[in-house]
């Protein structure tokens, strides 16, 4: 439900916070933060997040206005991380970190879920 929620208010908050373009990050640095700062522990690893956690993130669709502002202000349980927890630059190395992650396999191109009638 949280994911849902997430979603929806980014989606909604998006263009209002949209810019141009998201300043240039470094995705080596934060994928080193994306796993210090433990983001990891309610988005996944690489990103996918899960349902009783935390909304999938992995090549986010998000304007970074948008996901600075969930990061600063979350709308959700999130706790928030201020710039003096994680400075701007990091959080635009963090989000082009995000946006570098692979798709996400479908369903049915994963072997757990083979032969369980996943099409």
């Amino acid at each position: 439900m949280r994911a849902i929620l997430f979603t929806l208010v980014a989606l909604l908050a998006g263009p209002a916070f949209a810019q141009d373009a998201a300043p240039a990050g470094d995705i080596k640095n934060g994928e080193k933060h994306f796993l210090s700062d433990g983001c990891y522990q309610c988005h996944g690893i690489g990103g996918n997040g899960a349902a009783a956690t935390g909304p999938k993130l992995s090549r986010t669709a998000l304007p970074y206005d948008a996901f600075l502002n969930q990061l600063r202000k979350p709308a959700s349980e999130m706790a928030p991380y201020e710039a003096a927890i994680v400075p701007d630059k990091v959080a635009a190395d963090i989000y082009a970190y995000l946006k570098s992650l692979p798709a996400s396999p479908a369903a049915k191109d994963l072997p757990l879920l083979m032969g369980m009638g996943v099409k």
